[in-house]
């Protein structure tokens, strides 16, 4: 991983950065077939529940998943990853010692299914440096396969900025990454993401992390 500190140089300056590999491979393996199992929940065994978020396609195909919310809240025996005290010492460097997780979720993107995410920004009532997200990514993305995207230094713009305005204006930025790799961004960032029509996945876990001292909307 590249010096810590030059890490929180660029975060502050972008809002974004990737902290490269946290995790050992095994461990990152273990991330990903507790993954696969939530999914195949759904694609395969017809699991439907307010935590899996979809939507309808048209015909006689299944919804498309592309969220399991309340990640720590689901049946897999890798949920106790999601505490190791690797991702609280590095989001403390982001956003002050000391931090708490305060959501976990899986997003994905189904290889040659899953459209686009909207740009937007994740909040707006913390100030910038106060609230971030790490994505732990299961494997390798990029724009190919619809990879994150963010522009530089939006996070330092008003809470009222036009988002749509700022996507446009950019310059738009792809994070790309290897399987692995953790991506940090503040929550402030305006950023989105485009489809997947590869037969690639691009699965991330993502775990917000904050100042216990601050109040969050759930």
């Amino acid at each position: 991983m590249t010096d810590v500190q030059e890490l929180v140089q660029d975060f502050r300056r972008d809002g974004f950065v990737c902290a490269g590999p946290v995790f050992a491979d095994d461990t990152v393996r273990r991330l990903k077939a507790g993954a696969a199992r939530l999914i195949d929940r759904f694609i395969t065994d017809g699991h439907r529940s307010d935590d899996y978020w979809n939507y309808e396609v048209e015909g006689p195909e299944r919804p498309v998943l592309y969220r399991v919310h309340n990640l720590e809240k689901q049946d897999w025996p890798e949920a106790e990853l999601l505490h190791r005290p690797e991702l609280a010492e590095l989001a403390a460097a982001f956003v002050g010692s000391p931090v708490v997780p305060t959501a976990f979720a899986l997003v994905l993107k189904e290889p040659d299914r899953a459209g686009g995410v909207p740009w937007h920004r994740d909040r707006t009532t913390v100030g910038p440096h106060k609230v971030c997200n790490l994505s732990i990514c299961l494997d390798e993305a990029s724009p190919e396969n619809g990879c994150l995207e963010g522009v530089p230094g939006s996070h330092l713009l008003p809470d009222d900025a036009d988002v749509t305005a700022v996507r446009d204006n950019g310059p738009k930025v792809a994070i790309p990454v290897s399987e692995g790799d953790v991506v940090v961004h503040d929550v402030r960032l305006v950023h989105g993401s485009g489809p997947n029509p590869t037969a690639r996945w691009r699965r991330t876990i993502v775990i917000e992390f904050a100042d216990p001292a601050l109040k969050l909307d759930s």
